[in-house]
């Protein structure tokens, strides 16, 4: 919890003692503490697609606990981001050639304001991909945003009231694929790593400011999609990047490399995972290849530190989770797997509906499991075998991956974001996007 929150809560309970009896104020304490994580980044709080939330919802339909639904203008496949009571999301207007960036109010799904973050004629796109595809990040202050604007890459950052604080456009791009980049935040940097055919780099950027703090250029100019992740080994700090046929650890502080590692492929999209000492990192190309990496290591850990390897049941898109002892991870198909974190063996799969783009995410010892016609399985994540808690359909296209903030799960489709739960936060079914957005 940050200094913030832990002054915040204290002033809390200093008010509510005088103001309210001991029981009472015992369970305001405790509904503050239970709902006071954020969804700040793709992938949650550590950026691996885990919640620390309890009782998040795990049933729903298009009409049974949904809190509200807003129609979001445009298109994209970008995920929300969560702080306190305001949800980001950006999107893409086709015809007015426009990217936004929304801010929307978290209890009601009112559209508080939008912004024209970039204007250029679109890009060439895969045809799985989106205009607006990279995920925006907040520190709880100001909020960071993603583009691809002409042939360079476009980062910027936004206070909560919509002004530009600072505009950068670091990198020359050049991709297959189009773009699809999410930085995240470490400290007092944005990490953000570009693996392309153009000026491909690994940047830290003051985020006060876009300038660029330190940057690593890669062996070769290749196309991969995957985020930073930020892991703490217990010893150091580290943020490990992947794609292009290697691995790499970087100290966030300076940028100088703790270690690398050749694998799992070239061409890499599924996000890394941490758990039990082992980051585990998949590759669709051309060898599909999951592998997991000891991040004790110093130097070229390839023959060292390598726990184990295989070309069997290797996701491309989703990224996986990490759970007591095990790594569970959904293929483009929609098989399910669960695998020992140690030994990397398939410990049992199951096949579910549908082809999956959306990364799995998890709390409470449930995983979520969203496929591309909008339908959610709710699995127990145990090594005891595939159990199903539901099974949730809101009809809609879906490649964004869930966010869960606040005790409520916020699932963005190709025409809404919805915020599921049982409806504590007031607001109507559908709530119409606000005036001042239309005024932009």
């Amino acid at each position: 919890m940050s200094t913030d929150n832990v002054l915040r809560h204290q002033t809390v309970g200093c008010v509510a003692k005088k103001l309210l009896p001991s029981v009472l104020c015992f369970a305001l304490l405790s509904l503050i503490t239970a709902h006071a994580v954020n969804w700040p980044q793709w992938r949650g709080p550590n950026g691996d697609g885990v919640s620390p939330e309890t009782n998040v919802p795990v049933k729903w339909s298009t009409s049974q606990n949904i809190a509200w639904k807003t129609p979001i203008p445009g298109e994209g496949h970008s995920s929300p981001v969560v702080w306190g009571d305001s949800v980001f999301l950006t999107t893409a207007l086709l015809d007015s050639q426009e990217r936004l960036l929304l801010r929307l109010d978290a209890r009601t799904g009112k559209i508080l304001w939008q912004r024209t973050v970039v204007k250029a004629a679109p890009e060439y796109i895969h045809r799985e991909n989106s205009l607006a595809s990279s995920t925006p990040v907040t520190d709880g202050e100001r909020v960071f945003t993603s583009f691809q604007n002409g042939k360079r890459v476009d980062l910027r950052c936004y206070d909560f009231e919509g002004r530009q604080i600072w505009s950068v456009q670091p990198l020359e791009f050049a991709g297959e694929h189009g773009y699809s980049y999410t930085p995240v935040i470490y400290r007092d940097l944005l990490i953000f790593d570009c693996r392309q055919e153009g000026e491909a780099a690994l940047l830290a950027l003051d985020k006060h400011t876009g300038k660029v703090r330190w940057r690593i250029e890669p062996a070769r100019q290749r196309i991969s999609h995957i985020t930073p992740l930020l892991v703490n080994d217990g010893r150091r700090q580290q943020v490990i990047v992947c794609g292009t046929d290697e691995i790499r650890s970087v100290n966030p502080e300076n940028g100088k490399t703790w270690w690398t590692c050749r694998g799992p492929s070239d061409v890499a999209v599924a996000g890394l995972s941490y758990g039990d000492g082992l980051v585990f990192a998949a590759a669709g190309y051309p060898d599909r290849t999951r592998m997991a990496v000891r991040v004790d290591g110093t130097g070229d850990v390839t023959e060292t530190h390598v726990a184990w390897k295989s070309r069997r049941q290797v996701t491309y898109v989703p990224s996986p989770v990490y759970h007591d002892g095990h790594f569970y991870s959904v293929l483009d198909e929609g098989i399910l797997c669960c695998f020992n974190a140690t030994t990397g063996e398939t410990v049992w799969d199951q096949r579910l509906e549908g082809r999956v783009r959306s990364s799995l995410v998890l709390a409470d010892g449930n995983g979520y499991s969203t496929n591309d016609k909008g339908v959610t399985t709710v699995f127990r994540a145990t090594p005891k075998g595939f159990e199903s808690v539901s099974v949730n359909d809101l009809k809609e296209f879906c490649y964004s991956t869930p966010a869960i903030a606040n005790g409520w799960l916020y699932l963005r489709t190709g025409r809404n974001l919805f915020c599921i739960g049982p409806g504590q936060t007031g607001a109507s079914k559908e709530s119409p996007a606000s005036s001042t957005a239309a005024s932009r």
